[in-house]
């Protein structure tokens, strides 16, 4: 049976609903043992990709232009539980029986901001022609890059965490959901984004869709946090900002440690200073 133990990773939850007040029409206001959910705070990671893709990007590269410019996607189904009807008598009243319960959620998709040069398009393209190339039908990278042709040469593995408004209180339990994919490819190549439209000029974002094997649970919120606290990107606060950085925004990792001059940021964090794309 599944039962997420939100005592040890997840956000807590105060028990004590036996306690409060809440079908007479307002909340308790006085103890707040209860905040509504509140979504839109959420990371992807790659924890597994096909080596040849770390090898023609350069390793981390793909992960990280991915993982960071990260605009939405995960979709997921709702997981039904199946019944069938059993009737009885001259009547034909019915009852229900359980029959099945499914994961579904095979399909999901991820989006991204498309810029100049298709740097996103051209990656993923290059995933997906390696496993089948559109002109010959055949398979291309086990040649190019001497490997065996196998599921285990081309698929990856994804993990995505929702955490509360506070997402880099990684010291905390701040994340609320998370899941994780196996067995994970890219499925198609998007091109309707080069339609001409007169007087339409838009800036573009990229949605990939893919096939994968879903599975949530203890372990998989516990990796969720592991991975969160290794994150190598952060938030830039209001007074962190430095106009005299010109090498691009430098930014506090969510899993700081201190800097060689100590530097804290206005939260009391020690910084970690590292460049965005």
């Amino acid at each position: 049976m599944l039962r997420h133990d939100s005592n040890s990773v997840l956000v807590f939850h105060n028990p004590t609903a036996t306690n409060q007040n809440f079908f007479n029409g307002n909340y308790n206001t006085i103890d707040l043992d209860f905040d509504p959910l509140v979504t839109g705070y959420a990371f992807f990671k790659w924890t597994r990709l096909p080596s040849w893709i770390n090898s023609a990007f350069g390793n981390g590269n793909f992960a990280a232009m991915t993982e960071k410019n990260f605009l939405g996607g995960f979709s997921l189904a709702d997981i039904e539980l199946e019944t069938t009807t059993i009737q009885a008598g001259f009547s034909g009243n019915e009852y229900n029986v359980a029959t099945n319960s499914k994961k579904n959620n095979t399909d999901f998709s991820i989006k991204h901001r498309e810029f100049s040069g298709s740097p996103i398009r051209n990656m993923y393209q290059f995933w997906i022609t390696g496993i089948r190339d559109p002109e010959t039908g055949i398979a291309t990278y086990p040649k190019t890059y001497g490997i065996d042709y196998a599921a285990k040469n081309h698929t990856g593995e994804i993990i995505y965490i929702v955490t509360r408004p506070d997402a880099n209180n990684v010291g905390m339990n701040n994340i609320e959901f998370a899941c994780y994919f196996t067995a994970v490819m890219p499925t198609k190549i998007m091109l309707s984004q080069f339609a001409y439209d007169t007087a339409s000029h838009d800036a573009v974002e990229y949605e990939q869709s893919f096939k994968g094997c879903f599975h949530m649970g203890k372990k998989v919120d516990a990796l969720a946090q592991k991975k969160l606290r290794e994150v190598q990107y952060g938030m830039l606060e209001l007074g962190d900002w430095d106009p005299s950085v010109r090498e691009g925004n430098k930014v506090t990792n969510l899993a700081a440690s201190p800097t060689s001059d100590g530097a804290v940021s206005n939260s009391g964090v020690p910084k970690t200073t590292i460049n965005m794309l």
